[in-house]
């Protein structure tokens, strides 16, 4: 795997050098939304043509799942998971708070992860059964075991359904939690747990771009990714809990169930 986690750094770093380039740069007509409460820029389509094109080049008979659409033989044993540009929101708005992800799956498990936060450099990476580390150094979740004294980042879909169900939860984990935020930017908010900076994140109805990356990267740092029920999470789950892997996981499971 390490070939394939070498190839994934350095190709994330050429994105985060192209994303940082252009950082403060997007004229307007260079936005565009992709349906309601969703953008997407020049850059995301860009950046994510570079990552194709590198892996077609390298890794002809992979398949990849690109959010801007760059999808194709995804049956394939091995897949790569490609988000240009995570946190479009925020790099739109000049909110210097995003990533570029890149995870490669093989036979539908993610066994290389690489997020690359290029506003902080920091770059995180993963490959099943090695640990996680960030920029070369081994890093590991929290030892936090009070929900109390835990930071939580939260994200959800923007349907009615997920803006009202995260407003309900919002609530609880604020009141249970010592804070409960949200960034806007999955990649780097995955991060942060993993590194020991939060205690827990739960993403609700997002797409596997948002998830895979992260849920290795977790669980290589000692952490635990389930789904909202408590299995452990696997591609095409549209919801997951990550968390330091203490009692805290299942206090935010059974808040997530009373409210529903």
């Amino acid at each position: 795997m390490n070939d394939f986690l070498v190839f994934a750094q350095n190709l994330a770093k050429r994105g985060g050098e192209k994303l940082t380039e252009n950082f403060g740069k997007l004229k307007r007509n260079k936005i565009q939304s992709k349906g309601a409460h969703d953008l997407v820029t020049v850059l995301d389509k860009e950046v994510e043509q570079m990552y194709v094109n590198a892996i077609k080049k390298q890794f002809p008979d992979h398949g990849i799942i690109g959010e801007e659409g760059s999808s194709k033989n995804e049956d394939a044993e091995y897949v790569w998971i490609l988000d240009p540009l995570d946190g479009t929101r925020n790099y739109t708005i000049e909110v210097p708070f995003y990533a570029t992800t890149i995870c490669l799956l093989k036979d539908k498990e993610p066994v290389v992860t690489v997020i690359y936060v290029p506003p902080l450099d920091k770059l995180y990476s993963a490959a099943a059964g090695q640990g996680a580390f960030l920029n070369g150094q081994k890093i590991h979740v929290s030892n936090e075991t009070e929900l109390i004294k835990s930071s939580i980042l939260y994200c959800h879909s923007t349907d009615q359904h997920g803006v009202e169900a995260a407003e309900k939860y919002a609530a609880k984990l604020k009141m249970a939690a010592f804070n409960a935020d949200r960034f806007r930017s999955a990649g780097a908010e995955m991060g942060m747990v993993a590194e020991g900076l939060a205690e827990a994140y739960l993403l609700d109805g997002l797409p596997v771009w948002d998830l895979a990356a992260g849920a290795l990267l977790i669980r290589e740092a000692g952490g635990k990714a389930t789904d909202f029920s408590g299995r452990q999470w696997k591609p095409g789950d549209k919801n997951i809990l990550v968390s330091n892997g203490t009692g805290i996981h299942w206090e935010i499971l059974k808040i997530l169930a009373s409210v529903l």
